[in-house]
């Protein structure tokens, strides 16, 4: 006769199929209802504990998973998996310690399963053994050649060895096995940004992509906006080169046989102004919009709505540019007017882009004296 809940009607097997149904779903506190009363009257099943732990972890009782796992351990403790959900438990309890032996033992008494060693791995990064989390990640691997998940979390070690061939490798294996796979199509791409075989209008294009596999992703969003705002500083080169048509044309820093009579005639004026339009045709669509992809299109326009820095590059662009036209539209007679025009317009434009360069290049010099300090500490 089939053994009955003293909590509840069903049979055990009928109570752990439930329970799993509702695993299976999200409704893990249901879950975890039905598991716990199937325990009362089979407390020797460590799998049955060791998914009594999961479910109190995602219904956030981390102390009640931990106390679960360990009733998995008594029960039967040379079952990897009641071992590997403690492990996986304890850092969040602040004890990294415990997590690791626990960690030690579920590859013990597992060797052939992938989790084992990948809450091995997890251990072993939060302990800063960065070789030894690269070795387990490549025992996932190779026990689960098929998952991309295994490629994907062996990358980041990688990269902190210094194994970049490896990490693209890993990123490039993810891909091909689980195309939609958008953080490992963002960290590829950002990876052959670094390594300058990457432009950004291509760069905000797999952005865009991953970003389409992952809408609710933040850092794919943030790596996506930080391309776009890179796009629009370029606008002032346009206004830059806008300038110096304009400082041509209205003779404003005449050198050796130049023409100095001023004003200079409409009609070279006029042909400026047609050749800052093609400065800002050609730039702004051909050589970047028009390889932007849709929805970087739409990030474009929807970081200049809500992120008020995006618009000082473009503002100091149309400063410039508009400095540039009043010079070759008015028929200026002073030669002085005309420099203090063309001064007016590209000082705060210079000056910007060389504070913004600057910037950027101590913020990767602080990131380059932190990863070499890493590289030391390993």
């Amino acid at each position: 006769m089939s053994t009955n809940t003293g909590t509840g009607t069903g049979t055990g097997t009928e109570l752990k199929e439930r329970a799993d149904a509702l695993m299976g779903i999200g409704r893990y506190e249901q879950a975890g209802e039905l598991l716990a009363r199937y325990l009362v009257d089979a407390p020797g099943d460590a799998w049955a504990w060791s998914h009594l732990a999961h479910c109190r972890f995602r219904a956030g009782d981390h102390e009640g998973a931990l106390k679960a796992a360990d009733e998995g351990i008594a029960a039967d403790p040379e079952c990897w998996y009641p071992w590997e959900r403690r492990a996986f438990l304890l850092p969040f309890l602040m004890r990294v310690d415990e997590a690791l032996e626990a960690a030690r033992e579920a590859v013990r008494v597992g060797p052939e399963e992938p989790s084992a060693h990948s809450v091995l791995a997890r251990c072993l990064l939060f302990t800063g053994d960065h070789q030894g989390c690269y070795e387990a990640h490549r025992k996932v691997v190779e026990l689960n050649p098929e998952s991309a998940t295994a490629h994907f979390n062996l990358a980041h070690p990688a990269e902190l060895i210094g194994r970049l061939d490896v990490r693209e490798q890993a990123l490039r294996n993810a891909l091909r096995l689980d195309p939609d796979h958008a953080d490992a199509r963002a960290q590829l791409a950002e990876l052959l940004r670094d390594a300058q075989q990457m432009k950004l209008p291509e760069l905000a294009g797999e952005y865009s992509a991953a970003l389409g596999s992952d809408p609710d992703s933040r850092y794919i969003e943030h790596r996506l906006n930080l391309v776009v705002l890179g796009l629009l500083r370029r606008t002032r080169w346009f206004a830059l080169v806008c300038l110096t048509i304009a400082a041509l044309t209205s003779r404003a820093f005449p050198t050796g046989d130049d023409p100095r009579e001023l004003p200079v005639p409409l009609d070279t004026r006029l042909w400026s102004l047609v050749l800052m339009s093609v400065t800002w045709v050609l730039g702004a669509w051909f050589f970047a919009y028009r390889k932007l992809p849709q929805g970087a299109r739409n990030t474009v326009w929807s970081l200049l709505r809500r992120y008020w820095p995006s618009r000082l590059p473009v503002a100091q662009a149309l400063w410039g540019t508009l400095c540039a036209v009043v010079l070759v539209l008015v028929p200026w007679t002073d030669r002085g007017y005309e420099q203090t025009i063309a001064l007016v317009g590209a000082v705060p434009v210079v000056l910007a882009m060389w504070f913004g360069n600057s910037w950027r290049r101590v913020e990767k010099e602080r990131r380059e004296k932190q990863d070499g300090k890493q590289n030391e500490k390993k």
